[in-house]
């Protein structure tokens, strides 16, 4: 198998060493940064633009043979060429069959692909060819919203105090490319000044579909099933994908566990929330804290293992995607109502 995965992932970005690489995924401004990388570190800082080309999938199955031929070809200058393929809607793996059992020596196929199921045939080709690569794009989790915003703001010159880190995770993480120009924007905000504030947040990276998000969190957590599903309903209908809401119940119900085993541990509420990373956006606090006298350590594993199954059968299904989502929402909630979980 051949579908990289942690740090692999950025050794490949910078090293490309296979003709054919598939980046797919929910997070489609991570699969376009990716995807970019990889042909940046194939071709070099100093590449010719003439090196780089770019053939829509949409259009390979009337003409297959077009993107092998392209591959193959000899650039007039010599060097190497990378060719991009948006995968589209249609079925590209006659096309690119012929790139796994011949593959080109001066050129790299990258494929942009969208959620792909793993029984998706060509993601399945690629992953089983020697010559190929499957790098997939998840919603970025809070490790990864955090490790971003530490990197865009470092590159700016500025510090983030921990109010703002806080909230920044909580509204970013759902595209990675939307992430970024928010971030960016933020730091051309507090161009000039040392550390970026939580007002700064509040003024620039304003985010209503965040909002959103934190509320049915909320509802689920203290067992409001109706408001929950109404919010889904709401947050769907904006755009929402039901990946990013599961990614945000999973931070959430990761942070109750580990904040309720402090408090098992002798802490007290408010100590255990100071201690997380990233703490407890403080017009949460209240919230959270309620929500930790309704769930145990051992409720708590039973929501996240619901969780983790409902991520990747969201995954695998993703036209189910919806209604899967909604039924986790309606047994979390429903699990907060039960007998005090916290004694």
């Amino acid at each position: 198998m051949t579908a990289l995965k942690g740090e692999a992932v950025g050794r490949f970005l910078k090293r490309p060493d296979k003709p054919v690489a598939l980046v797919y995924g929910p997070d489609t401004g991570l699969v376009g940064e990716r995807a970019r990388a990889i042909i940046d570190g194939f071709l070099g800082p100093d590449a010719d633009p003439m090196a780089r080309a770019v053939i829509e999938g949409d259009g390979l199955p009337g003409a297959p043979e077009r993107l092998a031929e392209e591959a193959h070809s000899v650039p007039m200058f010599g060097g190497r060429r990378a060719i991009r393929v948006p995968a589209g809607s249609k079925n590209i793996l006659p096309a690119v069959q012929p790139l796994l059992s011949d593959p080109p020596r001066e050129a790299i196929v990258v494929i942009e692909g969208g959620d792909l199921k793993p029984s998706s045939p060509l993601r399945k080709a690629i992953e089983k060819s020697d010559q190929a690569v499957a790098i997939p794009c998840y919603v970025d989790d809070a490790r990864a919203v955090e490790t971003l915003v530490t990197e865009e703001m470092a590159a700016a010159g500025l510090q983030v105090s921990p109010d703002a880190r806080a909230a920044l995770t909580r509204l970013l993480g759902g595209d990675r490319l939307a992430s970024r120009g928010e971030l960016r924007k933020l730091a051309t905000y507090c161009h000039g000044r040392e550390r970026v504030e939580i007002e700064d947040v509040g003024a620039v990276v304003g985010d209503a579909s965040a909002l959103e998000l934190d509320v049915l969190i909320d509802s689920t957590a203290v067992g409001d099933a109706g408001q929950a599903d109404l919010v889904l309903r709401r947050c769907l209908a904006a755009g929402t994908a039901p990946g990013s809401v599961v990614s945000a119940l999973s931070r959430h119900f990761m942070q109750l566990s580990e904040a309720r085993l402090k408090i098992d541990r002798g802490a007290t509420a408010d100590a255990a929330m100071r201690e997380l990373r990233p703490p407890v956006f403080f017009k949460r606090q209240n919230g959270f804290r309620r929500q930790l006298g309704l769930w145990s350590p051992e409720a708590l594993g039973r929501a996240l293992e619901l969780i983790a199954a409902t991520e990747a059968s969201v995954r695998l299904e993703p036209d189910l995607a919806d209604a899967m989502t909604s039924r986790a929402l309606i047994t979390l909630a429903g699990a907060a109502r039960g007998p005090r979980q916290g004694r």
